[in-house]
């Protein structure tokens, strides 16, 4: 009778290879999702900026 070790082994490392990789992915899902954010920060900051520079009397 043979003993399960390889077969075990091999399963562990596909489990681990499985677990990394959708890891990674939902990292850089994550990664996108931030940049995203912080686009659209940047760009209502500069609408912001904008129309108080206009409001502003010039004097």
């Amino acid at each position: 009778m043979r003993t399960p070790g390889p077969l075990v082994l091999d399963a562990a490392v596909w489990l681990l290879f499985v677990v990394l990789f959708v890891g990674a992915a939902l990292l850089v899902k994550a990664a996108a999702v931030l940049l995203v954010v912080l686009v659209v920060l940047v760009v209502l900051l500069g609408l912001t900026l904008r129309i108080l520079r206009k409001r502003r009397p010039r004097g």
